[in-house]
C-alpha cells in the first residue's frame, strides 16, 4: 500500500510541475503573436561529423535508447545517421522536409559501456526512403571495437556526447512509463 501512495504522489508531482511548466511557457509566448520558427523548434536532425565525401547528421527523432538484445537491464544506442553528399550539403537546410536528390541511411547500435558499435544497414535513398529495409540482425559478435580517427569512431563519440553514457544521462526528461517502470524495478 506504501508503494502505491508513494507512486500516486510521484505522479501528482509530475504532472503538476509539467502543467505549470505549460502554463507559464504560455503566458510568455501569448505577448507575441509571432509563432516560432523552424529555427526556434527543437531540431530532428544534429549535424554530428563532416569529412570530404559527406555531411552526418543524427536524427534525434528516430534514435535513442533500447533494452539490449537478451539483456534484462541493460541499455545501448539504437542511431540513425543521415549523410548527404558534402557536394550540396552547404546549401541544405537539414531540418526542413525537403528531401534531398540522394542521401543514405545507416542504422548502428551503440554500446557505450563497453565503447564498441554495431552496423546493422545502410539504405541508399532516392527520393524518399522505403520501409522495406533488410538489414543484419542483432548478434554478439557484430560489435566492433574503435578504430581511432575512423568515421565509426567519430560517430560513436557524437552520439555518446548528445545521448549521453547510460539511459537518461543526457539530461533530457525521461518519461513517464520510464519512471513508473523505475520505482517498480527498485521495490521488487
Amino acid at each position: 500500500m506504501k508503494k502505491v501512495i508513494i507512486l500516486f504522489m510521484a505522479c501528482m508531482l509530475l504532472f503538476t510541475s509539467s502543467s505549470f511548466a505549460d502554463n507559464s511557457s504560455n503566458d510568455d509566448s501569448s505577448d507575441s503573436t509571432v509563432t516560432k520558427s523552424d529555427e526556434q523548434k527543437e531540431a530532428r536532425f544534429i549535424k554530428i561529423h563532416e569529412d570530404e565525401s559527406f555531411v552526418y547528421l543524427l536524427d534525434k527523432k528516430d534514435s535513442g535508447w533500447i533494452r539490449r538484445p537478451y539483456s534484462a537491464g541493460e541499455y545501448i544506442i539504437d542511431a540513425w545517421i543521415k549523410m548527404i553528399p558534402y557536394s550540396y550539403s552547404a546549401s541544405v537546410n537539414y531540418n526542413s522536409s525537403e528531401i534531398y536528390d540522394k542521401y543514405y541511411l545507416e542504422h548502428y547500435l551503440i554500446d557505450p559501456a563497453n565503447k564498441k558499435i554495431q552496423f546493422l544497414c545502410e539504405l541508399e535513398v532516392s527520393g524518399r526512403p522505403d520501409n522495406n529495409i533488410r538489414q543484419r540482425p542483432y548478434y554478439v559478435g557484430n560489435w566492433e571495437g574503435l578504430v581511432p580517427g575512423s568515421v565509426e569512431d567519430s560517430i560513436y563519440h557524437s552520439v555518446v556526447k548528445i545521448m549521453g553514457t547510460k539511459k537518461g544521462s543526457s539530461g533530457i526528461k525521461g518519461k513517464l512509463g520510464d519512471f513508473i517502470e523505475d520505482v517498480f524495478r527498485i521495490s521488487i
